[in-house]
């Protein structure tokens, strides 16, 4: 799917995107708030140069791509997590480590989300511990018919 029409299919299907995100790919995980998800969307599509090109996108990888391309490298400190962006609950409780920062990958078709402890806590230095470490297969088909369904329910 090209940019242009990425963005159009995002905008019909904002609300639906965002209940996909919480349902499907972040079920064992947490939950991201939907004005934070349409940050996120902004912030990705106004970045100049982006690693994670338009072209490996498709509506399915989305919420993956917009995780690990907007918070990736930036190391989200764990204040950061709260119910106005994204909570990861239930990774943080299965954890059970100090860490002070959060990073987000994606290697081959898994979704990674590592818990850091950085020296003194901060996140410029290049010495950092991965105190836990967990990976998610991406779920790659899907988010059509979850939108198809959730269409036609709410307008039945």
């Amino acid at each position: 799917m090209e940019e242009k029409e990425l963005k159009v299919f995002i905008k019909e299907n904002t609300s639906l995107l965002n209940e996909y995100i919480n349902c499907v790919i972040l079920k064992d995980i947490g939950v991201m708030s939907s004005s934070f998800f349409i940050r996120l969307v902004d912030e990705y599509f106004n970045k100049q140069e982006k690693r994670i090109s338009t072209d490996n996108l498709t509506p399915d990888t989305l919420a993956y791509y917009l995780i690990a391309e907007v918070l990736g490298e930036a190391q989200q400190a764990f204040p950061f997590f709260r119910k106005d962006t994204m909570t990861l609950d239930l990774i943080f409780k299965d954890a059970k480590v100090y860490f002070n920062h959060v990073k987000f990958t994606i290697e081959d078709n898994s979704f990674n989300i590592y818990l850091v402890q950085t020296k003194a806590g901060v996140s410029t230095l290049d010495e950092e511990i991965v105190k836990y470490s967990k990976q998610f297969p991406m779920k790659t088909s899907g988010i059509e018919d979850f939108i198809s369904k959730k269409s036609n329910s709410k307008y039945s």
